[in-house]
């Protein structure tokens, strides 16, 4: 393998994962951790420079909606029901203190990501750097009360929604084959839940957010549009995944898609199976180039919250990925874009507060 390109990468569940019961906590993210997809040794090794480390939260009872409705493909045929704010609260809390215990723990190692200046230091070889985003706002009161704190703790990304409601908008259920063209767009509180992320330089993510709400989005946002981990619907009818007309609206507005490496919203079959050829990823991405270019595509991984194909079964995985490329004919200056150009460019406006 070459000599690993830094990268940024769209997603990630890692904060969640390492941080629940018997996830290895911050030990075992700083010294490696064989049960998840990403820590410390292992995003060295694979050119992590830095990614966006999503605050998620599960339902307090994590069977529920996970047996019952989920189809033969493991896809859920409904939407999973609402979590409690109160709940969705205390975790958020809990995830956040042992995120500054990490970041106590590993100072010089790891750091928080706040501004492009320290994501570059990131990418020239500083710390790993850790941007801070919250999937679904179940945390979040209709009043909004809580984001400036959020904002001074070092939130800079938010999705409105996971594939559940909430009080800003539909989320998407996990569906294949599906659209994303199901329920309401954004609530009141949603729409100003944009704008207010406009204000302070908050990214807004569209993925999990479904049609309408994306639409939604785009009709408010003064900021490029973007999407962290999403696929191309025309290669695999997942509800999660971007149709052509998305793709090149987010391409209109100078956004930017990180491809997802799910196998469920790759592979074009419905299945989660990891023998998919990591070729058909590959083929993800030159659909979104064909269709959106080269300057609006990113890697968004999901690592610690999906399947990943057996050739890329973690961070330390990714210049395989990278050389594919190069063996399908990238040349440099693309794979540089994709990998953290774009991020980057994107990130120099989104950060702005309006």
């Amino acid at each position: 393998m070459s000599r690993p390109i830094p990268i940024i990468d769209g997603h990630n569940d890692t904060l969640t994962r390492v941080f629940q019961e018997d996830g290895g906590g911050v030990p075992g993210f700083l010294n490696g951790n064989e049960q998840g997809h990403l820590d410390l040794p292992r995003a060295v090794l694979g050119g992590f420079a830095a990614g966006f480390f999503a605050v998620y939260i599960h339902a307090e009872d994590v069977n529920t909606g996970s047996s019952s409705s989920r189809g033969d493909d493991g896809s859920w045929t409904s939407s999973p029901p609402p979590i409690d704010y109160a709940w969705a609260a205390r975790e958020t809390r809990r995830l956040f203190d042992c995120l500054d215990e990490l970041l106590e723990v590993a100072a010089g190692t790891v750091q928080l990501c706040r501004t492009v200046e320290e994501l570059n230091a990131s990418l020239s070889g500083g710390p790993l750097g850790i941007i801070l985003h919250i999937e679904g706002c179940e945390m979040i009161s209709p009043n909004l009360c809580e984001l400036d704190g959020f904002y001074e703790q070092g939130l800079r990304s938010l999705g409105p929604v996971w594939s559940r409601p909430n009080a800003f908008g539909t989320g998407i259920r996990f569906g294949w084959p599906s659209s994303n063209d199901i329920g309401p767009g954004l609530s009141r509180e949603g729409k100003d839940l944009v704008r207010a992320c406009n204000e302070r330089g908050i990214m807004v993510d569209l993925s999990h957010l479904n049609l309408a709400g994306f639409h939604d989005v785009a009709s408010i946002t003064t900021k490029p549009l973007v999407a962290t981990h999403c696929g191309a619907h025309a290669l695999c009818a997942s509800a999660r995944n971007l149709d052509d007309s998305q793709l090149r609206l987010i391409a209109d507005t100078n956004g930017i898609v990180g491809c997802n490496f799910f196998t469920g919203d790759l592979r074009g079959d419905g299945r989660f199976e990891t023998d998919m050829p990591l070729s058909r990823m590959a083929e993800h991405l030159e659909h979104m180039v064909d269709v959106m270019g080269d300057t609006h595509i990113a890697l968004g991984s999901d690592f610690d919250g999906a399947a990943m194909c057996d050739e890329l079964s973690d961070v330390s995985k990714l210049p395989v990925l990278i050389d594919l490329l190069r063996s399908r004919g990238w040349g440099e200056p693309a794979l540089e874009r994709m990998c953290h150009h774009n991020w980057i460019r994107v990130l120099t406006e989104t950060w702005q507060a309006s």
